[in-house]
């Protein structure tokens, strides 16, 4: 319940809630499987139950697999971003470790995790992209305050996470359905 809870506290004040644990230590491993996993299966759950009720009718099978895919997906996609944001950091004056930057990343995923229970019903799971946009002004506000980075800087930096987190979620996304169409054949 503590998991929702913070969850909670970042969607409601993303600022304040940045500000207030700014310095509490965390370690990626912990932040991955007390956090992330955890959020991450809302959408799991939501995907299943519509993929059963929408899309594969009985296909318990396939509505599961795809699933845990999705989720498996999403944790890679957390820890993939936060090395991105951790990478980039020296070129925009900013000093950080992986830990900080990946809570930032599960930061940014936070809102898609939890409009990611849409995905219930199968066309309303779209919606997760507004969870993304408020992703994207969480990682806005954030860069400053966790990471310490230049006002001046922080715009530039948010393009080009996005930029680069584009290009590798894309490659790793074409890699997968590769090995999806691989399965069929």
């Amino acid at each position: 319940m503590d998991t929702f809870n913070k969850a909670i506290a970042l969607l409601k004040d993303p600022v304040g809630y940045m500000t207030q644990n700014k310095d509490a230590p965390v370690s990626v491993n912990s932040l991955m499987t007390s956090y992330v996993a955890i959020l991450a299966l809302i959408p799991l759950a939501g995907r299943i139950i519509g993929d059963l009720i929408f899309e594969y009718r009985g296909a318990i099978g396939y509505a599961i697999a795809g699933s845990v895919v999705a989720y498996v997906l999403d944790l890679v996609s957390v820890f993939v971003i936060g090395i991105v944001i951790w990478k980039l950091a020296p070129s925009f004056g900013t000093t950080t470790d992986q830990s900080k930057a990946t809570l930032l990343s599960s930061y940014i995923y936070t809102p898609v995790f939890i409009v990611g229970i849409l995905s219930i019903v199968p066309f309303l799971g779209y919606l997760a992209i507004l969870g993304l946009l408020y992703g994207l002004y969480i990682l806005y506000r954030g860069l400053p305050i966790v990471l310490n980075t230049p006002a001046d800087k922080t715009v530039v930096y948010v393009i080009a996470v996005l930029v680069v987190s584009f290009i590798i979620i894309a490659v790793i996304s074409l890699i997968v359905g590769a090995f999806d169409a691989l399965a069929f054949v």
